[in-house]
């Protein structure tokens, strides 16, 4: 089987910028070149972000140090073009833009390597985000990395688990797997609540500066993650586990891929062919099946509010308002570690990053009061208080995808390679 390239899916303007020199085509090199500079800076600043991770003695140092060497020497190559395509020099352009197709492959092989030197070395635990905390945590507990290498880490697991907490709560089992989900979902429950206790206590000890409460705060993180990870191979093991469907004729089982009953030669529901989804618990590094559970938390409390109004029982609303007011706390508590932008700076950038934090603050202001709001509808039940408080926060979480892609772009426009 042939290898894709990954120039073709990151990188596609390499070859549409040869194609179009070679061609005389000339009028979208300039754009596909600012597309090209800016993967490149995309690339390196993220790049430069994972070196404050690496501590003294980590196995994927070696790689790391061979990938910065690669960008050097993509950064002239990268330089030239630039100038040649201002000058209208095509011929020596397509020479560089060969050149940095060489350089680009090795740049991605460096990637993969340094993934997989990374993969091999100490495990903590199986689940990636579980591992790269507890390695970057002990790290700093050895006085090997600075505390900020553990906040960066430590806000990724927190939306990693709050991320969970939705999957968990919206899961639909494929039918081969709801017996065992039902069996062990109080132990998915205990983890998921081990977790989370564990989350408040590493805040806490980050916050004192506390170590020997942060080792323990690892400790229950990497307990919570066993768990985590045992019930997640019992789901697969019972989705993999032969599916039957019973004949509507004689009432023999039947395998689903089936179209004939075995015994009586009738025909099967055709549904019986269609293999169920999937939907067992995502801990995978790139978290494929674990979705942002933002609008569909909001969806969950207006169906409560509902809920509690038909039912005149606030309980389940008040429940949730609670988990959401400690997810709202750990959020504020980081925006106020946030530093403002260094002074060497450029003064378009910083205004960048400030326009977005001025965003995060405004958006925890709207979701406040609408938590203030809904928790003192929910209390007695006041209709206009809890729509009030349901429409606060629309706008909360509409500020916070607003702040997101402010912070983006201003990060975008800082990475230079």
């Amino acid at each position: 089987m042939q290898a894709v390239d990954p120039l073709n899916e990151h990188l596609p303007q390499l070859e549409q910028m040869i194609a179009a020199i070679q061609n005389e085509r000339y009028d979208a090199l300039n754009q596909q070149y600012a597309e090209l500079d800016q993967i490149y800076g995309m690339l390196y600043g993220t790049y430069v972000e994972e070196l404050q991770y690496l501590a003294v003695g980590d196995p994927h140092n070696q790689p790391a140090l061979k990938i910065g060497q690669q960008f050097e020497l993509l950064k002239p190559c990268l330089r030239a073009l630039h100038n040649e395509l201002s000058l209208q020099e095509f011929p020596e352009a397509e020479e560089h833009l060969v050149q940095l197709q060489a350089h680009s492959r090795t740049l991605f092989a460096l990637f993969d390597e340094y993934k997989a030197v990374a993969a091999a070395g100490q495990k903590y635990s199986d689940i990636p985000y579980t591992n790269e905390l507890i390695r970057v945590g002990r790290h700093y507990l050895n006085g090997e990395l600075a505390v900020e290498a553990v906040l960066g880490r430590f806000e990724i697991f927190c939306r990693f688990h709050e991320l969970l907490e939705n999957q968990v709560e919206n899961l639909m089992p494929s039918p081969p797997e709801r017996k065992t989900f039902d069996e062990r979902l109080p132990d998915l429950q205990e983890a998921l609540d081990l977790q989370m206790h564990a989350i408040e206590d590493l805040d806490l000890a980050l916050e004192r500066g506390d170590d020997e409460a942060l080792a323990e705060a690892l400790e229950q993180i990497a307990e919570a993650g066993e768990v985590l990870v045992e019930v997640y191979q019992a789901l697969q093991k019972a989705d993999l586990e032969p599916r039957r469907i019973s004949c509507i004729r004689c009432g023999a089982d039947n395998s689903i891929e089936s179209r004939l009953c075995g015994a009586c030669g009738g025909v099967l529901p055709q549904s019986a062919g269609l293999g169920t989804p999937v939907s067992t618990i995502a801990l995978e590094e790139d978290g494929s099946n674990v979705e942002s559970g933002e609008s569909e938390e909001l969806t969950r409390l207006r169906n409560l509010v509902e809920e509690a109004q038909l039912t005149s029982d606030p309980q389940e609303l008040l429940s949730a308002l609670s988990g959401f007011r400690e997810r709202w706390e750990r959020n504020r508590r980081k925006f106020e570690r946030l530093e403002a932008p260094p002074a060497e700076l450029p003064p378009e950038h910083g205004a960048l990053l400030s326009k977005a934090k001025q965003t995060f603050a405004q958006a925890l202001g709207d979701l406040e009061e609408g938590l203030q709001l809904l928790e003192d509808g929910a209390t007695v039940l006041d209709a206009g208080l809890l729509e009030a408080g349901l429409s606060r926060m629309h706008d909360g979480e509409s500020l916070f995808r607003e702040f997101v892609k402010e912070f983006e772009r201003a990060q975008e426009s800082t990475g230079e390679p």
